[in-house]
C-alpha cells in the first residue's frame, strides 16, 4: 500500500471536538466535547489546563512565572493542555495546589475590575476519547487515516468523539511523565496510544489502574508468522501491542576500518569499538532505555559499563543517517538506530545495515484502552485495531500484530524482546533510572 503525504505542517495538532469538523485537519475547536454536572463541588484545578486558560486568559502569566511556561505555547495549550488536568499539572511540578489557587484567585480578581464580577459556573470537562502520541514516522500517515475515518462517521458520532494525534517526540512537554501522578481515571483519556517503556508501565500506575483491571486488552493476536514466536499479546488482559519500533545495527565502514562487523548484541561490547557507537540520546542526559533494559538483562551492570565505554555520542536518529557512509571525522563506526531510520540512509554504499543475529530489539508502540469504554468506543478501537493502521505502521517500518497484514520483513527475520514479565515484575521505573545511570557514569569516564 503506498500513501500520498502532504505538507501539514502548517496545521495545528489534530486536536478538536468534531462538532467544528470542516477540512477535519483545518483547525481546533474551543469546544471540547460533552460536559457533565459534576456529582461534587468543581475548582479550577479539576479543569484541564487549556480550559482554565481560556476561561480566565488574565492567570497565563501566572503560568509563567511558576515554571509552566510552556503552556503560554498555543499548540501545546491546544494539545497537552487539553489532555491533562491542572491539579495533575501541579503536582508533576511540585507546585503547592494551595498556595497556586491562591494567586489564580487573585489574577482572575484583578482581571475583573471593571466587570460585574460574574463567571460561568464551573462544570467538569470530559476527558479526551483518544490521545495518540506517535513515533514521527507514524504520525501524519496514520492523522490522515483517522480523518478518513472520521469523515465516515454517523454525525452523531463525530459529533460526541474528541481527539488529540500528537507527534511524541516534543522538546517541552513528556505527557507520560503525568502518569506517576494521576489519581483517577478521570484524569486521563479513554485510549492512549504511546510508544516505548514509558511511565504507563511505572509501579504508582500499574499497582492503581493496571492491576485492578481499569484497562483491559482489546486484542489477542499473537501476529504474524515472524512475530508470533515472541509472545507479544499480554497474558494478563491489560495492555495491547499494536506494533513496535526495531531497533538494528549500522555500520558505517569508512569508519570501522579493519574492526570485525558485529553480528550480535553482545558484540557491541567488545573492547575495539571503544568510542565507536552512536545510540540515541537526549540533552536532558538520558539514554535509549529500550537498548540499557535489554543489555542489562542479560549482561548485568558490567555490560552497561562496557557500553558506555563504547559509545561516544548519543544522537537523535535522523544525525546517525546524516552522518553514516558520510567518511567525516569524528562520526560513529556503528549505530544503533531504528528500521524506519536505517531505511533512508543516503550513502548506502559505504553502509551495512545488520540485523542482529539475536533478533531486532523490540520498542512497544502501546494501547491503553478504559475498560469500561470498550464497547462506547467500538468504532473508534475496531479502527485503531483493524488492518488499516496495522498496513500503516507496517510500511513505515514498525512491524504491527495484525495478522492479516505483510510486514515486509527478512524471511529469517527474529526478534529480541525483553518479555511481559519482565516489564510486569520489575520497576521500571527505578530500573530505567539505575540502568541510565550506570550507562551514562562509564560514558563520562566517572569512577566506577
Amino acid at each position: 500500500m503506498q500513501y500520498v503525504k502532504k505538507r501539514v505542517s502548517h496545521y495545528p495538532a489534530v486536536i478538536m471536538n468534531v462538532r467544528e469538523l470542516s477540512g477535519l485537519t483545518s483547525g481546533c475547536s474551543n469546544q471540547m466535547g460533552n460536559f457533565k454536572e459534576p456529582a461534587m463541588s468543581v475548582t479550577l484545578l479539576d479543569l484541564t489546563v487549556r480550559e482554565v486558560i481560556e476561561r480566565h486568559p488574565e492567570t497565563l502569566p501566572l503560568f509563567r512565572t511558576s515554571g509552566l511556561g510552556m503552556f503560554a505555547d498555543e499548540k501545546i495549550r491546544e494539545t497537552f493542555g487539553a489532555a491533562v488536568r491542572l491539579r495533575t499539572v501541579l503536582k508533576t511540578a511540585k507546585i503547592n495546589t494551595d498556595q497556586f489557587s491562591s494567586m489564580l484567585d487573585d489574577a482572575i480578581a484583578a482581571g475583573m475590575t471593571g466587570t460585574d464580577g460574574q463567571s460561568a459556573p464551573l462544570r467538569a470537562q470530559s476527558t479526551l476519547n483518544l490521545l495518540a502520541l506517535l513515533p514521527c514516522p507514524l504520525k501524519i500517515p496514520l492523522e490522515e487515516a483517522f480523518n478518513g475515518f472520521l469523515a465516515a462517521l454517523p454525525p452523531g458520532q463525530r459529533t460526541a468523539l474528541t481527539f488529540c494525534i500528537e507527534g511524541n517526540a516534543n522538546s517541552q512537554i513528556d505527557y507520560a511523565d503525568y502518569a506517576d501522578h494521576f489519581e483517577t481515571l478521570a484524569d486521563m483519556p479513554d485510549i492512549i496510544i504511546t510508544p516505548g517503556f514509558n511511565s504507563f508501565f511505572h509501579p504508582h500506575f500499574v499497582e492503581l489502574f493496571i492491576k485492578t483491571g481499569q484497562f483491559a486488552s482489546v486484542t489477542d493476536y499473537s501476529g504474524d508468522r515472524h512475530l508470533a514466536a515472541m509472545g507479544i499479546t499480554d497474558p494478563d488482559g491489560h495492555y495491547s501491542m499494536l506494533a513496535m519500533n526495531l531497533l538494528v545495527l549500522v555500520v558505517d565502514h569508512t569508519r570501522l576500518g579493519d574492526r570485525p562487523m558485529p553480528e550480535k548484541w553482545a558484540d557491541l561490547l567488545r573492547p575495539e569499538y571503544e568510542k565507536s557507537i552512536a545510540i540515541r540520546g537526549n540533552h536532558d542526559g538520558t539514554f535509549c532505555e529500550t537498548l540499557l533494559l535489554a543489555l542489562y538483562k542479560d549482561f548485568g551492570s558490567a555490560g552497561l559499563a562496557q557500553l558506555g565505554r563504547n559509545v561516544a555520542w548519543g544522537w537523535h536518529p535522523s544525525q546517525m543517517v546524516k552522518s553514516a557512509g558520510s567518511g567525516r571525522e569524528n562520526t560513529p563506526a556503528i549505530s544503533i538506530m531504528p528500521l524506519f531510520f536505517a531505511n533512508n540512509i543516503k550513502n548506502c554504499e559505504q553502509v551495512t545495515i545488520v540485523w542482529p543475529a539475536d533478533g531486532a530489539l523490540v520498542s512497544p508502540v502501546t494501547m491503553l484502552v478504559k475498560a469500561d469504554k470498550r464497547e462506547e468506543l467500538r468504532n473508534l478501537i475496531d479502527f485503531l485495531n483493524g488492518p488499516e493502521v496495522a498496513a500503516i505502521c507496517a510500511g513505515a517500518a514498525f512491524p504491527a500484530v495484525h495478522p492479516e497484514v505483510d510486514n515486509r520483513l527478512p524471511e529469517s527475520a527474529t526478534f529480541k524482546w525483553i518479555g511481559w514479565d519482565y516489564v510486569k515484575n520489575n520497576d521500571l521505573k527505578a530500573l530505567i533510572a539505575d540502568t541510565n545511570a550506570s550507562f551514562l557514569q562509564a560514558f563520562r569516564g566517572e569512577p566506577q
